[in-house]
């Protein structure tokens, strides 16, 4: 499922409001799962997506 437009800019808002530099693919990725409902977004590298927010923050894992 695609993100528009819309979606796009609220990532971009997101960093801007946690005042983040760099990271706009990681921002995206969580846009995603977010609309996609997901109950986990596994990852190697916690820290890309945790610092955006709670919202993201509960749904990251890191693989065994």
């Amino acid at each position: 499922m695609p993100l528009h437009s819309d979606e796009y800019l609220s990532a971009i808002e997101r960093m801007a409001a946690l005042n983040l530099q760099g990271g706009i693919f990681d921002a995206l990725i969580a846009q995603a799962a977010l609309k996609a409902n997901v109950d986990i977004l596994l990852t190697l590298n916690p820290n890309h997506f945790t610092r955006l927010g709670e919202a993201i923050a509960q749904l990251v894992q890191v693989p065994n």
